[in-house]
């Protein structure tokens, strides 16, 4: 029987059922289908002109602050209130306002209008500051929040989210997780797909949802295709992105890809959705705009940073296709040119990691959105890693420069059981599903040890200088060979190696020069496989059966359970024997049949297929 698997591990499925999780009921969404909200403009011009008493106003939509644009001593400040409104940022470091109780400063708004963006200057590096926004016309509508500065040398950390499409309501618990558990994280990262349309009500629950983690941390934001979505027109053209422009305070007509520094780390920001490459109104990637943003890439990369990051909506590298998005080549030739330390992408709507030559790639489109199968068949490019969907999260990225590191966690937060479900099953608290240490620059050797899979386990080295847990990555000189042994936790197994190494037995590397290398391990929870024998049989169109022996194979469990049973063909019938020592057997039963082709039935044992053949009737 063709099965969706939901989780690939080495090509495994694993239970969806994980230690920890609480089962969060369907919430009631507040807001219309995508069908339906459609509709709402005329709704909306109904309601304004039948039912709004004349001299009523309609109610302001607040937007709940948001900070942008942090550097080591400016901040902006944004919100969106009252069309013709304005307002002013009281601020001061948190430790003086936990002192006084009091703010230091206050800067007033230079212009009206619903979005405002008030910058503040003259900041103090690596500072947490507490901030009120007063919009004009009601100036208690918001509370205390905070951001903190960047730090001009030191480590840090950030969090790289995308494709939240807030209004589809699973975008929530993914915020709430970061709002909840994230206290370290300096900023986060988002790759685009801030909502499904370029439309201010749903733009409107984004900040809704994300008010908790807007709070706390600021927002450094890529463009993606939905921020050009023709509510209600989907033949196109493309919208000009107001929201988005609106939101962040980006020129109509400017360039879309920018840049930042933070602790002598640079993160480049790249425009990919090209809205006169578009499908009806969804944006492509072009060769033309990629080309046209390469000049300004080469310089952005061509620097004597501690590593660079880049990001950008559409994924260079993406499950189902064994090589590049060739309208992105321009970016991956100078990725390898001047080697960045990793990059980002969101638009497909799952997690994913590549290798690529020795840098990571990642595409962290698992942010709400429905979500994008990975099938086991599918063909993938050499340097894929990883990958799971179905599975809400985040990734957490921590910097040290000084070492020349960076480790990033994959964290899901939640499971969902088909693609667009809303029936939540959250992580309390998250699940680090996969980590990965990498060099920031590529001019040292270096050699990681990275861990995938829902299960747990440390991997040590022959020298004991990585014992990952907590230490993933060594320097080591050249030449030098390291062996390495892998560990289980209770409840957990061992499933393999990859990277330079297979199998499942010993694992030695040797250093050679100029290649970081690294060396990935799969644990998984304790689960049971089944074979049959015989997995298919052949019948006449006379009745008849066979006794299909079921033998369970443990992988880190002694006694497995007897295997489940599904029928779909309702002209096959079993009978289950007893199931005893990891054996058992299963009378598989078939009619008289009268047809005049041959048919096929399966019926599935454990997860493995039996197939049922019938012959016509001569």
């Amino acid at each position: 029987m063709p099965m969706s698997r939901k989780h690939l591990f080495a090509g495994l499925e694993v239970s969806a059922q994980l230690p920890g999780e609480v089962r969060v009921p369907r919430r009631v969404n507040l807001h219309m289908s995508i069908r339906t909200g459609m509709l709402l403009p005329v709704l909306l011009l109904f309601c304004l002109t039948f039912l709004i008493p004349v001299g009523v106003h309609a109610q302001v939509d607040y937007w709940a602050p948001w900070v942008t644009n942090t550097t080591a001593t400016s901040a902006t400040i944004n919100w969106r209130g009252a069309d013709t409104g304005s307002g002013s940022v009281e601020y001061a470091t948190s430790a003086y306002y936990d002192e006084h109780h009091s703010f230091q400063k206050t800067i007033t708004s230079g212009t009206t209008g619903a979005y405002q963006h008030v910058v503040l200057t003259d900041l103090d590096a690596n500072t947490s500051y507490v901030y009120h926004a007063k919009p004009s016309d009601s100036a208690d509508q918001f509370g205390n929040r905070t951001f903190r500065t960047m730090p001009v040398s030191g480590p840090f950390t950030f969090l790289v989210i995308s494709d939240s499409h807030a209004q589809e309501k699973r975008f929530r618990y993914v915020a709430e997780a970061i709002a909840k558990y994230e206290t370290e994280p300096l900023f986060v990262l988002d790759g685009g797909d801030y909502a499904g349309w370029d439309w201010e009500p749903y733009w409107s629950v984004y900040f809704q949802v994300a008010d908790g983690m807007l709070a706390k941390f600021p927002i450094f934001h890529a463009i993606g295709n939905h921020e050009y979505h023709n509510l209600g027109h989907s033949e196109g053209p493309p919208t000009d992105a107001a929201q988005y422009h609106l939101t962040f305070n980006a020129a109509q007509g400017g360039a879309l890809n920018w840049s930042f520094d933070c602790s002598g780390v640079r993160f480049v920001v790249l425009n990919s959705p090209d809205p006169n490459k578009a499908n009806g109104d969804d944006p492509q990637p072009s060769l033309a705009l990629a080309k046209s943003q390469a000049a300004w890439l080469a310089q952005e990369l061509n620097n004597s940073m501690a590593g660079t990051f880049t990001i950008h909506h559409h994924p260079i590298w993406d499950y189902g296709r064994t090589g590049i998005d060739t309208r992105l080549q321009p970016w991956e030739t100078l990725y390898h040119r001047y080697p960045i330390s990793a990059n980002f992408a969101g638009h497909t709507h799952c997690y994913q990691r590549y290798s690529v030559s020795g840098i990571p790639y990642f595409v962290v489109g698992n942010a709400g959105g429905k979500f994008d199968d990975l099938n086991p068949d599918d063909r993938h490019a050499k340097w894929y890693r990883y990958g799971e969907t179905r599975q809400l999260g985040y990734l957490k990225v921590a910097v040290d420069p000084e070492r020349n590191t960076a480790t990033a966690q994959e964290i899901f937060i939640g499971s969902v059981p088909s693609d667009d479900s809303t029936d939540v099953t959250v992580y309390d608290p998250p699940i680090v599903a996969d980590v990965v240490t990498f060099p920031l620059s590529s001019t040292l050797s270096t050699l990681s040890v990275t861990k995938s899979g829902l299960g747990a386990g440390t991997v040590t080295s022959s020298d004991a200088s990585i014992n990952c847990g907590p230490t993933c990555q060594a320097h080591y000189k050249l030449t030098t060979t390291v062996s390495f042994t892998p560990t289980a936790d209770t409840g957990s197994v061992f499933m393999g190696w990859t990277g330079p190494c297979s199998g499942t037995g010993k694992c030695s590397v040797t250093m050679r020069s100029g290649a970081n290398v690294t060396v990935g391990t799969i644990f998984e929870k304790n689960f049971c496989t089944y074979s049959l024998s015989p997995a298919k049989k052949t019948f006449t169109s006379k009745k008849g059966s066979v006794s299909v022996k079921v033998t369970a194979k443990g992988h880190g469990i002694t006694d497995c359970p007897e295997p489940t049973i599904v029928n779909d063909t309702d002209w096959i019938t079993y009978t289950k024997g007893p199931f005893t020592d990891n054996k058992g057997t299963v009378v598989v039963t078939v009619p008289a049949y009268t047809g005049t082709t041959t048919r096929k039935g399966i019926l599935e044992i454990g997860g493995t297929d039996f197939t049922a053949l019938q012959s016509a009737k001569p």
